[in-house]
C-alpha cells in the first residue's frame, strides 16, 4: 500500500480514535474534572503529570513537555511512523486507507522492495532448514550449543546455516521459480567475474536474518565457521537495506527494551543472542559499522536511557567515544559499561551470568565521565593533557541544545577537570566575556539585603509569572532569556512549562485555554488563577528593570549561574550576592 494518506481519511481515523481509550492500553488513567490523569510513560514519574483530554483528543505531560495528538502518542510509544501509525488505528477502526494511483516509476519501485524482502525472507527460511535439518548443518548446531544458544534463540531469532557450496542458494531459488537477477540485487548473490552467472555470497556460515524496525527481511549477516575471511560478512547496501539505519535485534526486541525503560547496545550478533539467552532482551547490535545519529534517532523512540557496551579494547572504546555526541544531541541519557579488557559480552554474560552482568551494570558511569576518564588516561593528566581532553569533551557537548542540562554538564566538566566554567562556555561560543552582572544596583539604589517573604505567591519567580500572565507579549523574551534556568519553586516551575508549551504550540497565551489545560492537576490551576489576578501595571521604571532583567538572565545562562547548582559549583560570595540582587529586582514593585 501507498504510503499516501488522503486527508480525510486521516480525518476519519481521527474522528474515530478515541485517544483515552488508546492510551488507557498503556497507561492506567483516572478521571480528573474534564480530563484524565496518570503516570507519564515516557519519564520517570512519580506524580501524575501526564494529562490526556478526551474533548480536545490530545495528551501532555507538563513534567517531560511530551504532547501531542493519538498519532503522537503510538509514534513514541510504539516507535511507530506517523503513516505506521496511521494505519494502526485505521485498521483498529475498521477504516480502509485507499490506493494512491501510482506513476508507472513509483510502481516499478514497490515492486522492486517488495521482491527484494521477498527474497531475504526465502533465503533466511532456507537457511533456517539447513541449520535445523540438513546433515551439513550439525558442526554450526554443535557450535551454537557450545557457545550456548538454545533452540528457543535459534527459533525466535530464525538463525540459519548457508553449506559450504557455491549454489546452495541458486539451486534452492530455482526450484521456487524466484529471479535470480533480484537474488543478485538484494545481495544474496555476486556476479562471477567473467560476467558469466553468478554464485552464492554466503557460504559456510552461520546465518543472522537482519530485519528492518518493522520486521521486513532487509539483509542477511553470516559468521564464518572454520578458517577464512572476514569473520563475518553482511549483505551489501541494497535499495531496502542502509547499515547506517538498521540496528540486529531492534524488531524483536523493541518491547522489551520500552518496558525495561532501558536498553544496551553492544557490538555484535553474538552478544545479543548470549544476552537474550540470559533473559537480557533489551539490546541492540550495530552492524559491523559505527553508531550512527539515524541509529540513535530510532533508539530515541524507545526510551532515554541507553548504556554502550562495547568491547573493552581500543576499538570498542573509540566506537563509544564516537557514538557520545549523538545520544547527548538527541537529549538522551547515556552511559558505558566498562567490561574487562578480555571480555565482550558474550564471553562475561557465558561466564559470569545474568547477575554478575546486572552487578556490572551498575558501575556503568555516564558516557561524560567515560570520556573524561579516557582522555586522561590517553593523553596524561598535566596541563596539556587536561586541554587535549577538554577539546574531545566539548565535542561531545557541542552539539547539546537544552541550556539547563548543558550547563549542568559543563559545570561537571570543570569539576572534573579542573577547569573555569567560564572558559568552557567560552570555548563553546555560548556567551560573550564581558562582565556578568551590570551595576543596576547602583542604577536603582537597591539596597543589598533581600527581603524574606511567606509563601510561593510572594517570591520574585511569583512576581515574574504573574507579569507575563497578564503580559504574555513578553513570553518570548523570558524564553529566550532562560527563565526555566532558575526558577526554584516546583509548582511555579511546572506552571512555567506549562505557560511556555502553551505559548509555543499556539503563539500566545490565553488564559482561558491555560485552565483548561491545567484542569487535570488543580492546584496548578488555582495558583495560575490568583497569579493572574495578583498582576499589577509596570511603571515606567519597572519597564526599565524588565529590560535589564532581560540582559541579566542572559549573561546568567550563558555563564551557567544558575541557583539550583550555586552550591555544586562552588560558587564564591560575590555571585550570590548578584543572586540577591536578581531576587531584588524582581521584586517588582
Amino acid at each position: 500500500m501507498s504510503s499516501y494518506i488522503p486527508e480525510d481519511v486521516l480525518r476519519n481515523v481521527l474522528e474515530a480514535a478515541n485517544i483515552r481509550q488508546v492510551v488507557g492500553e498503556y497507561v492506567p488513567l483516572k478521571k480528573s474534572g474534564r480530563n484524565w490523569i496518570g503516570l507519564c510513560p515516557f519519564h520517570p514519574d512519580k506524580d501524575p503529570s501526564f494529562s490526556v483530554s478526551e474533548e480536545k483528543q490530545i495528551f501532555h505531560c507538563f513534567g517531560c513537555g511530551e504532547g501531542g495528538d493519538v498519532f503522537k502518542f503510538l509514534m513514541k510509544m510504539q516507535g511507530m511512523s506517523f503513516v505506521e501509525a496511521v494505519k494502526a488505528l485505521a485498521n483498529r477502526y475498521g477504516i480502509i486507507i485507499p490506493e494512491r494511483p501510482r506513476s508507472s516509476l513509483d510502481q516499478k519501485r514497490h515492486m522492486e522492495t517488495e521482491e527484494l524482502v521477498s527474497l531475504n525472507l526465502a533465503a533466511a527460511g532456507f537457511y533456517h532448514k539447513n541449520l535445523l535439518h540438513s546433515s551439513g548443518g550439525s558442526d554450526a548446531r554443535a557450535y551454537l550449543e557450545r557457545r550456548g544458544l538454545k533452540s528457543d534463540i535459534i527459533s525466535r531469532f530464525r538463525l540459519g546455516w548457508a553449506n559450504d557450496r557455491w549454489d546452495g542458494l541458486i539451486n534452492h531459488l530455482k526450484t521456487e521459480g524466484l529471479s535470480l537477477d533480484k537474488a543478485e540485487k538484494a545481495g544474496l548473490l555476486v556476479s562471477r567475474e567473467s560476467g558469466k552467472g553468478c554464485y552464492d555470497r554466503f557460504r559456510g556460515r552461520i546465518i543472522f536474518p537482519i530485519l528492518d524496525r518493522s520486521g521486513k527481511a532487509v539483509a542477511l549477516g553470516g559468521r564464518i565457521l572454520k578458517d577464512g575471511h572476514p569473520k563475518y560478512l553482511n549483505s551489501p547496501e541494497t535499495p531496502v537495506y542502509n547499515k547506517s539505519r538498521v540496528l540486529y535485534g531492534l524488531s524483536q526486541n523493541k518491547g522489551a527494551i520500552r518496558q525495561a525503560g532501558r536498553g544496551y547496545v553492544v557490538e555484535g550478533y553474538m552478544d545479543l543472542l548470549a544476552l537474550a539467552q540470559s533473559d537480557i532482551d533489551q539490546v541492540v547490535a550495530t552492524l559491523g559499522t559505527a553508531l550512527t545519529e539515524d541509529h540513535v534517532k530510532q533508539l530515541r523512540g524507545l526510551c532515554k536511557d541507553w548504556i554502550l557496551v562495547f568491547d573493552g579494547d581500543a576499538a570498542g572504546v573509540k566506537a563509544a567515544l564516537r557514538a557520545l555526541p549523538f545520544f547527548y544531541k538527541l537529549n538522551l541519557r547515556v552511559k558505558v559499561l566498562n567490561l574487562p579488557a578480555e571480555d565482550d559480552p558474550d564471553s562475561f554474560v557465558g561466564r559470569e551470568g545474568k547477575d554478575s552482568w546486572e552487578a556490572l551494570v551498575d558501575t556503568a558511569g555516564s558516557g561524560l565521565d567515560f570520556a573524561i576518564q579516557q582522555g586522561l588516561a590517553s593523553y596524561g593528566k598535566d596541563p596539556e593533557g587536561r586541554f587535549r581532553t577538554t577539546e574531545d569533551v566539548l565535542s561531545i557537548l557541542q552539539p547539546v541544545s537544552d541550556p539547563v542540562r548543558k550547563s549542568l554538564l559543563l559545570g561537571h566538566v570543570a569539576q572534573k577537570l579542573g577547569v573555569r566554567e567560564e572558559s568552557l562556555w567560552e570555548r563553546l561560543n555560548a556567551g560573550n566575556s564581558s562582565t556578568i552582572v551590570p551595576n543596576i544596583r547602583k542604577r536603582y539604589g537597591l539596597s543589598a539585603e533581600v527581603k524574606n517573604r511567606k509563601g510561593p505567591e510572594n517570591r520574585a519567580e511569583a512576581k515574574l509569572i504573574s507579569f507575563l500572565l497578564g503580559h504574555p507579549q513578553y513570553m518570548k523574551t523570558f524564553l529566550d532569556a532562560g527563565l526555566d534556568l532558575w526558577i526554584e519553586v516546583p509548582s511555579l516551575r511546572e506552571l512555567w512549562m506549562a505557560m511556555s508549551h502553551l505559548y509555543s504550540m499556539s503563539g500566545n497565551l490565553n488564559l482561558s485555554d491555560l485552565y483548561d489545560q491545567l484542569e487535570p492537576v488543580p492546584e496548578l490551576r488555582t495558583l495560575a488563577m490568583r497569579l493572574s489576578a495578583d498582576f499589577a501595571p509596570f511603571e515606567d521604571m519597572e519597564e526599565k528593570i524588565l529590560s535589564d532583567l532581560k540582559k541579566y538572565c542572559e549573561d546568567r545562562r550563558n555563564k551557567v549561574l544558575r541557583w539550583n547548582v550555586l552550591e555544586q559549583i562552588k560558587a564564591p560570595a560575590e555571585v550570590v550576592d548578584d543572586e540577591d540582587l536578581l531576587r531584588q529586582i524582581l521584586q517588582l514593585r
